[in-house]
């Protein structure tokens, strides 16, 4: 009797023990997230030899969410916004697959970007209507006003409220109220961090144990209201298109760590955040950025599901997919590097050299967030040409915006740039990327006054404020300068000629791409010397780079370029693989006419490229030497 007494002892400690430990434990609660997605339902980057991409695309995204359901409980799926514009899929499809699919993986809830809205609201209605029939999950934003029109208060809601084992996780989500947005008449509100709180102080009184912010205001806003709005556990951010390997930790105003996350952008990474939550005490665990790489195996029902869409791309575009238009030397990278003074980005430079070719104005410009993507090394398709400038939406041919021209006083000129400028450390959208022009600005100066005057040049000559120039933007950043930005300009032309067709063009024309920062815009310190506008082109030269003659040639070949400015000037000669094999030039060389001759007599057949640099300038061009 005591030997069963005491085992019955025993398995009652044993039983209290396995409580204690339960208890203690907590409920533990994962976080999947993603954000920006922009249509791309494919995978893009560098191609298989089947021209398919090998980084990111839903399909592969849903591999990795699915395996970690698998293996856990408790899991939260999110996207914090931006499902819409930038792939060949939304000009075609608007963006219902997307929901169907996200549906199909089980996704928790999806906060509104503000590129939901690039179409207006009705046409979000309709993408929302078609996507969630028979079924849908919460679409989240708390700043909205849907007064102007109510039928969206049918998919969207400012917070939704998930339970798991009796904690209760609150998420709201908010848009970022963006100047350029087509949400009118619904009302992108700005207050912000008032909405935060009281939003929170509404999911408190419902018993949330846990808050999460879905936010698509960008990660300077999120820090902003994490260190001013108590109540936030964790901010599942988007818009920036940032990729944090760790969380960024912001104490709020009670002291309590707040982290925010953001996965980047097109579904390359799956962002993995664990959390206990125990006698409502909410503790972070861990956190994982999974990248969705070639490693990645499809989903194949969702990759069928893809390649079908494909079928319906081809047959309103034409096969964007396997016509090769180029090739890329190394990626081009679409993003300010914030460590460089070099402000021009490689395809800031491609984007506005393409429209010059095609109008040849004296200058082209746009803007950081009208591009959407690089260009990764390798093979180049329309799709991924395409993926660059897809932003706007050409109502007769379903695709983005069309190329404009207009003359410009280099007064208004500079105001124009004190625009892009304007939003420095707020929102890089609005910088400033140029062909044909240079210039240097301070930042630390007063909006209105961070361009350098003197370091202001056109095509090498200084710029005259009293003189028109001729200008080649899109149609967005029209808009932009003399809507927004007050610029006066003159003799608007709005061209039949489309941004991506433009720029495909040229990437068919130039057929390898070696596109880098050059100089063109430069970052300066109030105590940095700047050159003086001195004129050393008296004859009016322009830079260029001829094409060679002959080409094809054996053994030699001739190259002719043209000089704006006196300067240290390299010509040198590169391999299909980058690497130099010969310097034509590398000395002084006043502005003026230059020709050289290269013998290639102890080279090998094959396609090498002369590289032209001078005073900033930087021109690649292809030449083929057969034996």
């Amino acid at each position: 009797m005591n030997k069963v007494n005491s085992f019955l002892i025993a398995v009652v400690i044993l039983i209290f023990s396995s409580v204690n430990l339960i208890i203690a434990q907590g409920t533990s609660i994962t976080i999947l997230h993603t954000n920006d997605s922009h249509s791309h339902l494919d995978a893009v980057g560098p191609k298989t030899c089947n021209l398919e991409g090998t980084l990111g695309g839903i399909a592969k995204a849903a591999t990795v969410i699915g395996m970690i359901k698998q293996s856990e409980t408790n899991v939260l799926t999110l996207h914090a916004g931006d499902f819409s514009v930038g792939d060949f899929f939304f000009n075609k499809y608007f963006g219902a697959p997307e929901l169907q699919i996200m549906k199909m993986i089980g996704f928790d809830a999806l906060t509104v970007g503000n590129h939901e809205f690039d179409l207006g609201p009705s046409t979000l209605n309709d993408v929302l209507t078609a996507g969630f029939a028979g079924g849908s999950f919460p679409v989240i934003s708390a700043n909205l006003d849907l007064t102007g029109y109510p039928a969206l208060n049918n998919f969207i809601q400012p917070y939704t409220i998930k339970n798991f084992g009796g904690v209760k996780v609150g998420i709201f989500g908010m848009t970022i109220p963006s100047p350029l947005s087509n949400a009118y008449p619904v009302i992108i509100r700005e207050d912000v961090a008032e909405i935060a709180y009281a939003t929170v102080v509404e999911l408190q009184s419902q018993g949330c144990n846990t808050i999460i912010f879905l936010s698509h205001l960008g990660s300077l806003i999120d820090e902003q209201i994490a260190a001013n709005v108590p109540g936030i556990n964790f901010i599942i951010g988007g818009h920036d298109h940032y990729a944090f390997a760790q969380p960024v930790v912001i104490m709020n105003p009670e002291s309590k760590p707040v982290y925010i996350c953001q996965a980047g952008s097109y579904y390359q990474n799956i962002g993995k955040l664990k959390f206990t939550v125990d006698n409502g005490i909410v503790t972070y665990d861990n956190y994982q950025l999974i990248p969705v790489n070639a490693g990645v195996p499809a989903v194949p029902e969702i990759k069928a599901v893809i390649d079908e869409l494909k079928l319906g791309i081809k047959a309103q575009f034409g096969d964007v997919y396997h016509i090769i238009d180029g090739f890329a030397l190394l990626d081009m990278n679409a993003d300010n590097q914030p460590s460089s003074r070099i402000k021009d980005t490689p395809m800031g430079n491609l984007v506005t050299d393409s429209y010059r070719n095609k109008t040849h104005t004296k200058i082209a410009i746009t803007a950081n967030g009208l591009i959407a993507e690089k260009i990764y090394r390798g093979a180049i398709t329309s799709a991924d040409i395409f993926r660059t400038v897809s932003y706007g939406y050409d109502t007769t041919t379903g695709l983005d915006f069309k190329l404009a021209t207009f003359d410009i006083l280099g007064s208004e000129l500079v105001k124009g740039l004190e625009v892009g400028l304007s939003m420095i450390g707020i929102d890089d959208d609005f910088f400033l990327q140029v062909s044909g022009m240079s210039f240097k600005y301070n930042p630390a100066n007063a909006v209105g006054e961070r361009v350098i005057l003197s370091s202001v040049k056109i095509n090498w000559m200084p710029l005259n404020p009293n003189k028109k120039y001729s200008v080649t933007v899109n149609e967005g950043l029209l808009g932009i300068l003399t809507s927004l930005g007050g610029v006066e300009v003159e003799n608007i032309n709005i061209l039949p000629v489309l941004e991506y067709k433009g720029l495909r063009d040229y990437v068919r024309k130039l057929r390898v791409l070696f596109y880098s920062p050059e100089g063109r815009i430069k970052e300066v310190n109030s105590g940095d010397a700047v050159e003086s506008s001195e004129e050393t082109n008296p004859q009016g030269y322009d830079y260029e780079l001829k094409d060679n003659y002959p080409n094809p040639f054996n053994p030699s070949t001739t190259i002719n370029y043209q000089l704006a400015a006196n300067g240290f000037t390299s010509l040198k000669i590169y391999d299909v693989l980058g690497k130099e094999v010969a310097t034509l030039v590398n000395e002084k060389q006043d502005a003026g006419t230059y020709s050289v001759q290269w013998n290639a007599s102890v080279y090998s057949s094959g396609v090498y490229f002369y590289k032209l640099q001078s005073n900033g300038f930087v021109q690649t061009k292809r030449m083929i030497l057969t034996k």
